[in-house]
């Protein structure tokens, strides 16, 4: 296992449940643009995936072996977090048509806001078979953050399908091919579509082109993994390289929103720099806090918009840097907390008991495992 990839991943979860946070926005560039970070999950789970299988999907066992093992790790977790997601937004609304009743209305910036939210069986099936984000919806839907597990598991059909069907270099070829192609189709979408340049978050497609975008930065980090077992380089200078352009992206993407579509490239200049778990990073990113916030990335992600959701309409209210600051660390305390039950006793006992269901190497399975 890369130590250091387990700590980048979990710095990247923390940035996106700061980013839905919105209180640190105003002082914090990488904040401000927290949706980029789900892009690093991407190029990281390309670099992983194609580590542990671009040899092995070579036969249907194997391909049927592997998809078990992606469906494990992600489609509990999802199930899990939706039914929370809906549930305690319900138990919210009912609370509040509560209070209301008895003559607290005041205490509420919306009152007239007392619809429960019931899930249409469209939102239902989609969700179970994990396509509710493949175009199928003119908006996010449930558990807003589950888009990219959607995108992420049909990028995991396609890389199986690729590596079944070619060898060798078409294979590589084909790869280059399909994420240049879905990387042109994103920044369309981005500029045509979404209006990124007024908008100002360029490559933030979700719910319509989020599959596009996906699967860009995902085989894209599959092609780093690919040509870094040829590259000699110097970590520590490859890391100061990859980190002066992270900072030049994130000092100008304000100005000029179109600097964002160079972010996954950039990613993929960092974890490769990372990749040897050496250099002036590596430190940082394998001391503890950092293991434990990778480990717990993904129940991270997941959970986030749960905890966020009796707080949200009470943000307007959190006035002034030292106050916004208090919000935040009692936030990521509380997620921490949380995310640590939900790997405990959901995440990782369901991958486990999936890893079983496969029947693979868990060799494998070390190596995959720090891919979402």
């Amino acid at each position: 296992m890369i130590k250091s990839f387990e700590g980048g991943r979990g710095i990247a979860a923390l940035l996106v449940a700061l980013f839905h946070l919105r209180l640190a926005t105003e002082y914090v560039s990488p904040i401000r643009h927290g949706y980029l970070f789900v892009d690093l999950f991407f190029v990281l789970s390309g670099f992983l995936i194609f580590t542990a299988y671009s040899g092995k999907l070579e036969n249907g066992h194997a391909v049927r072996s592997f998809l078990i093992r992606r469906f494990g790790r992600l489609f509990p977790l999802l199930i899990f977090a939706t039914l929370a997601f809906v549930g305690l937004q319900n138990l919210i609304i009912f609370a509040k048509s509560q209070a209301i009743a008895h003559g607290y209305a005041s205490f509420f910036r919306a009152p007239g806001l007392l619809e429960y939210q019931i899930p249409t069986v469209a939102e239902i099936v989609s969700t179970l078979t994990l396509t509710h984000s493949l175009g199928l919806f003119d908006d996010l839907i449930l558990n807003y953050a589950s888009w990219s597990i959607s995108t992420e598991f049909y990028a995991y059909v396609l890389f199986a399908a690729l590596c079944f069907l070619l060898k060798g270099r078409t294979r590589i070829i084909a790869f280059a091919i399909i994420s240049i192609t879905a990387f042109l189709v994103t920044v369309w979408a981005s500029l045509v579509i979404h209006q990124c340049l007024q908008a100002g978050r360029c490559f933030d497609v979700s719910y319509d082109f989020g599959f596009t975008r996906c699967i860009s930065s995902f085989l894209l980090g599959a092609l780093t993994c690919h040509f870094s077992r040829s590259l000699q380089f110097d970590p520590n200078k490859l890391q100061f390289v990859a980190l002066t352009i992270l900072t030049a992206i994130f000092s100008m993407v304000d100005a000029y929103p179109w600097v964002a579509f160079g972010f996954s490239s950039a990613c993929c200049l960092f974890i490769l720099s990372i990749s040897k778990d050496t250099g002036f990073l590596s430190p940082l990113l394998n001391s503890k806090p950092f293991q434990v916030l990778g480990e717990r990335s993904y129940s991270i992600y997941m959970m986030h918009p749960i905890i966020l959701l009796p707080m949200i309409n009470y943000l307007n209210y959190v006035n002034g840097f030292m106050m916004g600051a208090m919000v935040m660390l009692v936030y990521v305390a509380v997620l921490v907390l949380i995310s640590g039950w939900t790997y405990r006793f959901i995440e990782n006992p369901f991958r486990l008991w999936f890893n079983r269901l496969a029947g693979t190497s868990p060799n494998a399975d070390r190596v995959a495992a720090q891919s979402v």
